[in-house]
């Protein structure tokens, strides 16, 4: 009953704070303007801007394809289910639906160890956090002009630092408990071992930087598609700003209103007026949310999912 009470109480905090930057972000926007830039907009662009962000989409399971020990599901299949993890997250309250979705098919459907499967899942993120980190890092000491974004950079690099001292203190608890709970046990195995092998955790990484490279490209081909003043470095940290904010704070389904409140903020931190960023931000949530939503439309019935039900018919996987 407490679960309930305490998901039901962050679901109408989420779609509350969304409904309260969503109000904040549109306040003052010139609708006309935001409209004509809209209609405006290059569609041969917005194209080559969703097959770019595609390409980064497959390097992304490409590097996830790296990150699973013994049993490796192919490129084709871990694309497939990234979507659907992350097309279900775009609609459900639940923000770990996405993770959760994930963890089920790999193991009911494709047989892959839960302790293996958690750790390739959880180990994505910590690399994707590495990476962005890095990136806005670099940019704060070379770029004068995003100054202005120290203190989210700071934060960033802050979390980060503090998954990378969790994962380590798991590993070092883990193997304690190991012979009470054999499923931790064998999770923190698999997080030493992915830890321990400094090449694949370079690739990873390489793989990575690969990934936000493409998909700040994709928001710059986007910016050029309703004539906004970006450079394809500023487009990087855009995107790679609001995806971390848009993740870390309650929201509505598909973070409607974080997700263009963060775009809009970062944007008028250089200058950016409300008027020319909203329709930028408008686009890139469809870009990011719609394509993931699609697929898992899809793919999610194939694997037995019960959209009717809102969770899978097989059973909940077991961890053991």
């Amino acid at each position: 009953m407490k679960n309930r009470i305490l998901k039901t109480t962050r679901v109408f905090a989420g779609v509350g704070l969304s409904i309260g930057l969503g109000w904040i972000t549109v306040r003052g926007v010139d609708w006309g303007l935001a409209i004509d830039n809209l209609s405006d907009a290059s569609l041969l662009l917005l194209t080559v801007a969703l097959f770019i962000f595609m390409a980064a989409a497959l390097l992304r399971a490409i590097r996830w394809r790296l990150l699973f020990l013994d049993e490796r599901p192919s490129v084709v299949r871990l694309f497939i289910v990234q979507h659907e993890g992350l097309g279900l997250g775009n609609i459900m309250p639940v923000r770990i639906a996405s993770e959760l979705t994930q963890l089920w098919i790999l193991t009911t459907r494709d047989g892959v160890k839960p302790s293996t499967a958690v750790a390739a899942i959880g180990m994505e993120r910590v690399v994707d956090l590495i990476s962005s980190s890095s990136i806005l890092a670099l940019a704060l000491i070379l770029i004068p002009e995003i100054r202005p974004l120290a203190p989210y950079v700071w934060v960033t690099i802050f979390f980060a630092v503090a998954v990378i001292i969790g994962i380590k203190v798991f590993e070092w608890g883990g193997g304690v408990l190991q012979s009470r709970i054999p499923f931790i046990g064998s999770l923190a195995n698999s997080l030493i071992s992915l830890t321990s092998d400094r090449i694949l955790l370079t690739k990873s990484l390489v793989l990575s930087l690969g990934y936000w490279v493409l998909v700040g490209i994709s928001a710059w081909v986007v910016a050029i598609a309703v004539d906004l003043p970006v450079s394809p470095v500023m487009a990087t940290l855009v995107i790679i700003g609001t995806i971390f904010f848009a993740t870390t704070v309650p929201a509505a389904p598909s973070a409607i209103g974080s997700f263009h409140f963060a775009v809009v903020h970062i944007l008028g931190l250089i200058d950016i007026d409300k008027s020319d960023a909203f329709p930028f931000a408008v686009i890139i949530h469809l870009l990011f949310f719609i394509p993931p939503t699609i697929l898992a439309a899809i793919f999610l019935p194939r694997e037995g999912f019960s959209f009717r039900k809102w969770y899978p018919e097989t059973k909940g996987t077991n961890l053991s």
